[in-house]
Protein backbone atom coordinates (compact mmCIF):
# COMPACT_ATOMS: atom_id res chain seq x y z
CA UNK A 1 0.00 0.00 0.00
CA UNK A 2 1.43 3.36 -0.98
CA UNK A 3 1.55 6.25 1.41
CA UNK A 4 0.32 9.76 0.75
CA UNK A 5 3.95 10.82 0.31
CA UNK A 6 4.38 8.12 -2.37
CA UNK A 7 1.29 9.35 -4.20
CA UNK A 8 2.54 12.95 -4.26
CA UNK A 9 5.99 11.78 -5.32
CA UNK A 10 4.54 9.78 -8.23
CA UNK A 11 2.55 12.84 -9.33
CA UNK A 12 5.70 14.97 -9.18
CA UNK A 13 7.66 12.36 -11.10
CA UNK A 14 5.00 12.35 -13.80
CA UNK A 15 5.12 16.16 -14.05
CA UNK A 16 8.89 16.62 -14.02
CA UNK A 17 10.37 18.38 -16.04
CA UNK A 18 7.37 19.45 -18.12
CA UNK A 19 5.35 21.17 -15.42
CA UNK A 20 7.88 22.39 -12.89
CA UNK A 21 5.41 24.38 -10.81
CA UNK A 22 3.17 21.36 -10.27
CA UNK A 23 6.16 19.06 -9.71
CA UNK A 24 7.55 21.37 -7.03
CA UNK A 25 4.14 21.65 -5.39
CA UNK A 26 3.70 17.86 -5.25
CA UNK A 27 7.26 17.36 -4.00
CA UNK A 28 6.52 19.87 -1.24
CA UNK A 29 3.44 17.89 -0.28
CA UNK A 30 5.36 14.60 -0.38
CA UNK A 31 8.15 15.96 1.82
CA UNK A 32 5.65 17.53 4.22
CA UNK A 33 4.13 14.05 4.66
CA UNK A 34 7.51 12.33 4.96
CA UNK A 35 10.63 14.50 5.12
CA UNK A 36 12.80 11.39 4.69
CA UNK A 37 11.07 10.14 1.50
CA UNK A 38 14.00 8.98 -0.64
CA UNK A 39 12.27 9.41 -4.01
CA UNK A 40 11.00 12.90 -3.27
CA UNK A 41 14.41 13.97 -1.98
CA UNK A 42 16.05 12.53 -5.10
CA UNK A 43 13.69 14.35 -7.45
CA UNK A 44 14.05 17.58 -5.47
CA UNK A 45 17.84 17.21 -5.78
CA UNK A 46 17.56 16.61 -9.49
CA UNK A 47 15.34 19.66 -9.87
CA UNK A 48 17.82 21.86 -7.98
CA UNK A 49 20.70 20.51 -10.03
CA UNK A 50 19.16 20.59 -13.49
CA UNK A 51 16.73 23.49 -13.32
CA UNK A 52 18.14 25.87 -10.71
CA UNK A 53 21.87 25.10 -10.86
CA UNK A 54 21.85 25.14 -7.08
CA UNK A 55 24.41 22.42 -6.59
CA UNK A 56 24.76 22.81 -2.83
CA UNK A 57 21.02 22.37 -2.32
CA UNK A 58 20.96 19.47 -4.79
CA UNK A 59 23.71 17.75 -2.82
CA UNK A 60 21.72 18.12 0.42
CA UNK A 61 18.71 16.45 -1.17
CA UNK A 62 20.79 13.65 -2.72
CA UNK A 63 22.44 12.92 0.62
CA UNK A 64 19.06 12.81 2.32
CA UNK A 65 17.77 10.47 -0.40
CA UNK A 66 20.78 8.18 0.02
CA UNK A 67 20.28 8.17 3.79
CA UNK A 68 16.73 6.93 3.18
CA UNK A 69 17.69 4.40 0.50
CA UNK A 70 21.45 3.83 0.12
CA UNK A 71 20.95 1.32 -2.72
CA UNK A 72 19.04 3.68 -5.04
CA UNK A 73 21.03 3.69 -8.27
CA UNK A 74 19.20 6.72 -9.67
CA UNK A 75 20.34 8.79 -6.71
CA UNK A 76 23.88 7.40 -6.89
CA UNK A 77 24.21 8.22 -10.59
CA UNK A 78 22.75 11.71 -10.26
CA UNK A 79 24.94 12.48 -7.24
CA UNK A 80 28.07 11.17 -9.00
CA UNK A 81 27.41 13.49 -11.92
CA UNK A 82 26.88 16.40 -9.55
CA UNK A 83 30.18 15.65 -7.79
CA UNK A 84 31.97 15.62 -11.14
CA UNK A 85 30.39 18.93 -12.13
CA UNK A 86 31.56 20.58 -8.89
CA UNK A 87 34.99 18.93 -9.25
CA UNK A 88 34.79 16.80 -6.10
CA UNK A 89 36.54 13.93 -7.82
CA UNK A 90 37.55 11.95 -4.74
CA UNK A 91 33.97 11.86 -3.47
CA UNK A 92 32.78 10.91 -6.95
CA UNK A 93 35.32 8.07 -7.19
CA UNK A 94 34.25 6.74 -3.78
CA UNK A 95 30.60 6.81 -4.79
CA UNK A 96 31.41 5.09 -8.10
CA UNK A 97 33.18 2.33 -6.17
CA UNK A 98 30.13 1.98 -3.93
CA UNK A 99 27.66 2.04 -6.86
CA UNK A 100 29.63 -0.64 -8.73
CA UNK A 101 28.80 -3.04 -5.89
CA UNK A 102 25.04 -2.48 -6.17
CA UNK A 103 22.81 -4.96 -7.91
CA UNK A 104 21.69 -3.74 -11.33
CA UNK A 105 24.31 -1.03 -11.79
CA UNK A 106 24.90 0.10 -15.37
CA UNK A 107 28.67 -0.34 -15.64
CA UNK A 108 28.76 1.63 -18.88
CA UNK A 109 27.62 4.66 -16.88
CA UNK A 110 30.13 4.21 -14.08
CA UNK A 111 32.97 3.74 -16.57
CA UNK A 112 31.76 6.86 -18.37
CA UNK A 113 31.78 8.84 -15.14
CA UNK A 114 35.31 7.64 -14.39
CA UNK A 115 36.28 8.76 -17.90
CA UNK A 116 34.77 12.21 -17.31
CA UNK A 117 36.88 12.56 -14.16
CA UNK A 118 40.04 11.63 -16.08
CA UNK A 119 39.11 14.01 -18.89
CA UNK A 120 38.55 16.83 -16.39
CA UNK A 121 42.04 16.17 -15.08
CA UNK A 122 43.38 16.22 -18.67
CA UNK A 123 44.32 12.53 -18.65
CA UNK A 124 42.89 12.00 -22.11
CA UNK A 125 44.48 8.59 -22.72
CA UNK A 126 42.93 7.12 -19.59
CA UNK A 127 39.60 8.81 -20.38
CA UNK A 128 39.60 7.22 -23.85
CA UNK A 129 40.43 3.80 -22.39
CA UNK A 130 37.56 4.11 -19.89
CA UNK A 131 35.08 5.23 -22.56
CA UNK A 132 36.11 2.21 -24.64
CA UNK A 133 35.59 -0.02 -21.60
CA UNK A 134 32.16 1.58 -21.12
CA UNK A 135 31.33 0.70 -24.72
CA UNK A 136 31.90 -2.96 -23.90
CA UNK A 137 29.30 -2.71 -21.12
CA UNK A 138 26.70 -0.82 -23.17
CA UNK A 139 23.42 -2.64 -23.71
CA UNK A 140 21.71 -0.54 -26.36
CA UNK A 141 22.34 1.47 -29.50
CA UNK A 142 21.65 4.78 -27.78
CA UNK A 143 24.40 4.14 -25.21
CA UNK A 144 26.82 2.97 -27.91
CA UNK A 145 26.15 6.05 -30.00
CA UNK A 146 26.62 8.33 -27.00
CA UNK A 147 29.89 6.63 -26.05
CA UNK A 148 31.18 6.81 -29.63
CA UNK A 149 30.44 10.53 -29.61
CA UNK A 150 32.23 10.92 -26.27
CA UNK A 151 35.29 9.14 -27.69
CA UNK A 152 35.31 11.43 -30.74
CA UNK A 153 34.93 14.49 -28.52
CA UNK A 154 37.82 13.51 -26.24
CA UNK A 155 40.04 12.75 -29.24
CA UNK A 156 39.27 16.20 -30.68
CA UNK A 157 39.96 17.82 -27.32
CA UNK A 158 43.25 15.92 -26.98
CA UNK A 159 44.28 17.04 -30.47
CA UNK A 160 43.33 20.64 -29.69
CA UNK A 161 45.30 20.62 -26.42
CA UNK A 162 48.34 19.12 -28.13
CA UNK A 163 48.16 21.72 -30.89
CA UNK A 164 47.72 24.50 -28.34
CA UNK A 165 50.69 23.25 -26.29
CA UNK A 166 52.86 23.02 -29.43
CA UNK A 167 51.90 26.57 -30.36
CA UNK A 168 52.80 27.80 -26.86
CA UNK A 169 56.21 26.10 -27.11
CA UNK A 170 56.76 27.65 -30.51
CA UNK A 171 55.80 31.09 -29.19
CA UNK A 172 58.23 30.72 -26.25
CA UNK A 173 61.01 29.68 -28.58
CA UNK A 174 60.43 32.74 -30.75
CA UNK A 175 60.58 34.99 -27.67
CA UNK A 176 63.87 33.44 -26.55
CA UNK A 177 65.51 33.57 -29.96
CA UNK A 178 67.26 36.92 -30.45
CA UNK A 179 66.43 38.74 -33.66
CA UNK A 180 69.40 39.24 -35.98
Amino acid sequence: MSTLADQYYIKALDQYPYSLEEAIENLGYALSQNNEHAGANYLMGKLHQEQMNDFAKAEQFYLKALAGNPDDLNVCMAYILLLIIVKEYDKAKNLITYANKLKGVDLSKTFSYQALICESQQDYEKALALFKEARLEAFNEESMSHLNNEIKRVKMKRKYVEKSNNQKKKDRMEIRTPNN
